[in-house]
């Protein structure tokens, strides 16, 4: 007679059960880290490369949600030729809407709006080490975060700026480069924003002075954090510095982090400064110690 083993089915049914249960398990742990590091980067450099001056405003949230700060601001543009020369302008008031979105911890975007909810002017901030996305600047392709502002063309010395300020807790730099056709007939302005990293403050200008020297050696330092496009003939004089990214002093106070990064990183710097503080007394008792030991020999 044939011997036929005996398989539990039971058995191998709840291994495979667990198996499949322990595989779904992780793949959304993998899927939740790759939504919120590599693949949030890659959705929010896609969608930033969606924009263009002129789109709607509702347009620009259905890529990246409603934003988290709305003001209005008064900018100043051309509106056209006085005299018969051709060489006065105009320069009419017109107020936009300014709105702010924090995209994560990884940097911001800024949307500049006329009356028509028409966007204007935009601008992309990189806040971190882990955000380096791949822009177009023109016909070139810059890095934020990586590429130094010497990449470009050095700003037309007939033109205005560079832009550049700098005070006792905060600080800007930006200038201007158009490249006609090549460029899309638009305004591009790079930067340096202190809401941005990494952070270079143009040490060295003294109000609205700085020499050219001064300037290409800061231009060969300092890191672009920053790009603004302007679509229409807005005055810049009125946006940069400060327009090239969010303000500091609004955006500073967002904490964007987990709850349970943030508890536990009080925690760590309670555990670490207890421990800083312990020491410190027990050298100020050794030294109290050594100076008492000084004071008997010496008495002795």
């Amino acid at each position: 007679m044939p011997f036929s083993p005996v398989i539990d089915t039971k058995l191998n049914v709840w291994t495979l059960a667990a198996v499949l249960t322990a595989l779904y398990t992780l793949y959304g742990v993998a899927r939740g880290w790759w939504n919120t590091s590599l693949g949030k980067r890659r959705r929010l450099i896609r969608a930033y490369r969606r924009i263009a001056p002129y789109v709607r405003h509702e347009y620009v949230t259905q890529h990246f949600g409603e934003p988290a700060w709305e003001h209005k601001q008064t900018v100043q543009k051309y509106s056209g030729n006085v005299g018969d020369d051709e060489s006065g302008v105009v320069l009419d008031d017109v107020e936009l809407t300014v709105r702010t979105w924090p995209l994560g911890l990884l940097g911001y975007l800024v949307t500049w709006c006329n009356e028509g909810d028409e966007v204007l002017m935009y601008s992309l901030t990189t806040g971190s080490r882990l955000f380096r996305p791949r822009v177009s600047v023109g016909p070139y392709r810059i890095t934020l975060g990586k590429t130094p502002l010497a990449a470009l063309p050095d700003p037309d010395p007939e033109g205005s700026g560079p832009w550049h300020e700098l005070g006792a807790r905060r600080f800007s730099y930006a200038e201007q480069h158009y490249f006609g056709n090549p460029g899309g007939y638009v305004q591009w302005a790079v930067g340096v924003s202190d809401a941005g990293t990494p952070l270079a403050p143009p040490i060295g200008c003294e109000g609205n002075t700085w020499a050219t020297a001064e300037v290409a050696a800061y231009r060969q330092a300092a890191r672009i954090n920053s790009v603004l496009i302007v679509g229409p003939a807005i005055d810049l004089d009125s946006v940069l510095p400060r327009g090239i990214a969010p303000d500091l002093d609004t955006v500073r106070l967002l904490e964007l982090r987990h709850p349970a990064r943030v508890a536990l990183a009080s925690r760590y710097h309670s555990v670490t400064s207890a421990i800083e503080r312990s020491m410190s007394r027990r050298k100020g008792a050794w030294d109290r110690y050594r100076r008492d030991a000084h004071d008997r020999g010496r008495a002795s």
